[in-house]
């Protein structure tokens, strides 16, 4: 009986640590798993822009501020293949953050992405109109849209805009708001049909 204690006790211990280990990470993890890769865009290339276009450009709602206390705006990215592995590719802030994702969506289409305007004169400009985390009746509530509009030569010749939300029951607190924000993140950026952008643009 004493043993059983001890080992109760030394269990809850072990998972009140685990919690606050959790809880006191400044950053949140984002898993981007990347659909099945193509060939069809191999070949072509862009400069790809991040514009942050929200009319509210904060990210959490008071709920889930107060929710995520030791959050300082870092977000680190995890990209996730068909294999089921998975790369640790660093720590970004959140325009940071877009356009890493979106290079490695574009990337797994063949797409060459250069890092400055005037190496390429086509162009794909990810402007992000919504991006909101929030808790209602305990559950975390993620909104997401964004429009891709697809230049050449400074004239836009093809546009497609993405919107979403998903909502999780809030039990583990931060490891709740991370699986949410890898689930939508991957399901929005996976919606943008980059193949089909190129089409329109010829």
């Amino acid at each position: 009986m004493v043993i059983n204690k001890r080992l109760v006790t030394a269990a809850l211990l072990f998972m009140a640590t685990l919690i606050i280990a959790c809880a006191s990470k400044p950053f949140l993890k984002v898993q981007y798993q990347l659909p099945p890769s193509s060939t069809a865009l191999t070949g072509e290339s862009l400069f790809l822009q991040i514009s942050d276009q929200r009319i509210d450009q904060t990210f959490l709602s008071s709920n889930a501020k107060n929710a995520l206390k030791n959050f300082n705006g870092t977000y680190s990215l995890v990209v996730l293949r068909n294999d089921g592995s998975g790369n640790l590719i660093g720590a970004y802030d959140l325009n940071s953050l877009w356009r890493e994702i979106f290079k490695q969506r574009l990337a797994n289409e063949g797409v060459t992405v250069f890092a400055s305007k005037e190496s390429s004169n086509t162009s794909l400009e990810i402007q992000i109109k919504e991006f909101k985390l929030d808790i209602v009746n305990r559950k975390w509530m993620l909104q997401m849209s964004y429009q891709a509009a697809l230049s050449r030569d400074n004239t836009t010749l093809a546009k497609e805009t993405i919107n979403g939300s998903a909502e999780r029951l809030k039990v583990m607190g931060k490891s709740d708001a991370e699986k949410i924000l890898g689930e939508l993140v991957t399901d929005m950026v996976n919606k943008l049909d980059v193949a089909r952008l190129y089409q329109q643009a010829r």
